[in-house]
């Protein structure tokens, strides 16, 4: 089977691998057919995030059952599905403590990271990891479902109130995604980003009663003209940080979702004396279920929000419209593209 296999930073080609096999009994053998390009697939090519060599990238991902394991009752080939690829044990000290995100066997475990992931034809997971589609939802919109569940679990960690005054800085696939998912709960708000181009994307798929703006200053003057202050802050571009928190309300919150270093800081005593909360959040945490349920009930607009999609062989030149330029080893932010889809060729099993 074809598959993308990271290497070294810059470093990453197509090769030839032999199809996973299913070996236990409660295994399932996926054919790929989509997998959406993700923010952490850029960091890995570009050295920005670390990776295990000769790993297979990618696990935003969705397919259609091949084989299944001999105890496996609830799927049958020929279903389409897509994958759940946060793997947990369920019996560490992380997993018992309602941490399952953090599984302590994420370093070996950890789907297009430190395991093999889906830029491929074929996938082996758990039964657990995997739900069925309805005939209405396409692979590709189905590939949203898990960055989809990272908002709805970043959101989880907040006592949420629907008159937050929110802003999100960065109008990319996740902030257009933790917009919809906030706006689920009744929150309205300003997606920011400085290019006037992803903002007019933005503003023709972003929630009702939502706002768009090139800067932080217009969104605090929009929503909160009189206190320059906001309830919420949510930084998915990871180069903002703590500089924002003079706009934040006392008892309001900043969620971090980027994966960028960086340094920052902070006056402890003005987080403590105004009741400031800073979480950071990554991977999902009991929320795929209803990610799904979502995205079947097209209460996120999938279609809109997926503006490209290539075959697995194109993945340069995928990669290449979301900024990563792999053959000039060069990472910008793109401008004119939300998010990226690579589909599997499908090659015989």
């Amino acid at each position: 089977m074809l598959a993308l296999v990271y290497k070294s930073a810059w470093d990453v080609a197509l090769e030839e691998r032999p199809v996973p096999q299913i070996t236990r009994d409660n295994q399932v053998l996926v054919r790929i057919r989509a997998t959406g390009v993700c923010g952490t697939d850029l960091g890995i090519v570009s050295g920005k995030y670390h990776a295990v060599p000769s790993v297979i990238l990618g696990h935003e991902s969705a397919g259609e059952v091949i084989a299944v394991g001999s105890a496996v009752t609830t799927l049958q080939p020929g279903d389409r599905v897509v994958i759940d690829p946060t793997y947990y044990c369920g019996q560490c000290d992380m997993c018992r403590t309602g941490r399952q995100n953090h599984c302590t066997h994420k370093s070996v475990t950890e789907t297009g990271v430190s395991a093999d992931g889906t830029f491929t034809d074929y996938y082996v997971t758990e039964d657990r990891f995997l739900y069925k589609l309805k005939d209405h939802v396409s692979y590709e919109e189905a590939t949203l479902t898990e960055p989809l569940s990272c908002m709805l679990t970043g959101i989880n960690q907040i006592h949420l109130l629907p008159n937050f005054r929110t802003i999100i800085l960065g109008a990319g696939p996740i902030g257009i995604l933790y917009s919809y998912a906030l706006a689920s709960k009744g929150v309205t708000g300003c997606l920011v980003d400085i290019s006037e181009e992803r903002l007019a994307i933005a503003g023709s798929i972003a929630p009702d009663r939502w706002e768009v703006h090139s800067s932080f200053e217009n969104a605090i003057d929009s929503l909160a003209p009189t206190t320059n202050q906001v309830d919420m802050i949510v930084d998915t571009t990871g180069v903002v940080g703590t500089q924002v928190l003079s706009q934040l309300a006392s008892g309001g919150y900043l969620m971090l979702v980027g994966l960028r270093d960086g340094n920052t800081s902070f006056n402890p005593k003005e987080v403590v004396d105004r009741s400031l909360k800073i979480i950071g959040s990554i991977d999902s945490l009991g929320t795929f279920a209803t990610a799904h349920y979502m995205i079947e009930q097209q209460i996120i607009p999938a279609k809109k929000i997926i503006t490209h999609s290539f075959p697995l062989e194109d993945y340069e030149e995928a990669f290449r419209t979301l900024g990563c330029d792999i053959q000039g080893r060069t990472l910008q932010a793109s401008s004119h593209a939300i998010k990226v889809v690579l589909q599997s060729s499908g090659s015989s099993f």
